[in-house]
């Protein structure tokens, strides 16, 4: 599925939604279309919501591993600084 999602490109991808739409509307009754319509809206809603959600997820994950990699980078170099000025107390 994965494959098939990647492969097409985007023009084609929504000419194949509105051409199942169109033939849709022609095979439905109105209370038939409102049905599969609002079924429709409502997987591609929870769709939404879940890669939403696991976006967010993943942003606050990242965010935090590189708070984190940040304050061991600040430590490394607070390192270098310390081994530095205790070099330079020894030479003199």
């Amino acid at each position: 599925m994965k494959e098939l999602l990647t492969s097409v490109e985007p023009y084609s991808f929504t000419f194949s939604a509105f051409l199942i739409g169109i033939f849709l509307t022609k095979e439905l009754s109105l209370e038939e279309q409102g049905s599969v319509g609002n079924w429709l809206q409502l997987v591609g809603l929870t769709m939404q919501t879940y890669s939403s959600q696991s976006s967010t997820v993943n942003s606050k994950k990242n965010k935090e591993k590189n708070n984190q990699d940040d304050l061991e980078l600040v430590k490394k170099a607070i390192r270098k600084m310390e081994e530095e000025l205790t070099n330079i107390a020894k030479s003199n």
